[in-house]
């Protein structure tokens, strides 16, 4: 009898988890719409030289012992209207470029905001050594409901030698545990700013 309920709970384990994946599966295919669907919000552009729904924010600062540090955020969005607002914006994607030591390091980011509710729904982090393509390495992070659903690589990996000249850590806390909770902090520090600049307007 014990058997029999053993491989009962195998079989429900193992249907829950599939169900679980094939969810998974449809958010991220609603994710990668948005995514590329994205490319086409970001050209409005009613006039012939300006475009509108982005902003930029970029400074350049000499660091102590470290040299240039660079960087630029461009936030895009879609302004609603409505008995309530005249100008309601609904943040949908942001870009952030960076680099350190006179550009020897770069780092790059691209946050995706679900433009209904204003939910994460992907960041990818890049980081290279100066033009070397070789060195560049990619983090992708996908989710759902606060919750990261998928990570691509799987594991972010330490090499061997954290000062090998042809990887750069990524400037994120790689801890497991930590890790959802400090991108969730990172999107919500871009919202923050992006609120402070670019106001809701009433009627």
């Amino acid at each position: 009898m014990r058997t029999v309920f053993t491989i009962l709970c195998c079989i429900m384990a193992a249907l829950l988890s599939a169900n679980a994946q094939s969810n998974n599966d449809e958010h991220i295919k609603k994710i990668q719409q948005a995514y590329q669907s994205r490319l086409a919000l970001m050209q409005n552009q009613p006039y012939d030289d300006i475009k509108v729904e982005q902003m930029s924010v970029s400074y350049n600062r000499m660091y102590p012992g470290t040299g240039l540090y660079r960087h630029t955020d461009t936030y895009y969005w879609l302004d609603d209207e409505d008995e309530e607002y005249m100008l309601r914006p609904r943040l949908y994607f942001v870009t952030s470029r960076y680099s350190l030591c006179h550009d020897r390091y770069r780092f790059y980011r691209e946050y995706l905001f679900d433009a209904e509710t204003g939910e994460p729904m992907f960041m990818l982090l890049t980081t290279q050594l100066h033009d070397d393509v070789g060195s560049r390495r990619e983090y992708r992070f996908y989710f759902h409901n606060g919750r990261i659903i998928r990570q691509i690589p799987a594991k972010i990996e330490i090499p061997d030698s954290p000062d090998s000249p042809d990887f750069i850590m990524p400037d994120i806390d790689i801890d497991p545990a930590r890790l959802e909770s400090g991108l969730l902090m990172e999107f919500n520090k871009v919202q923050q700013i992006f609120s402070r600049n670019v106001p809701t307007m009433a009627w």
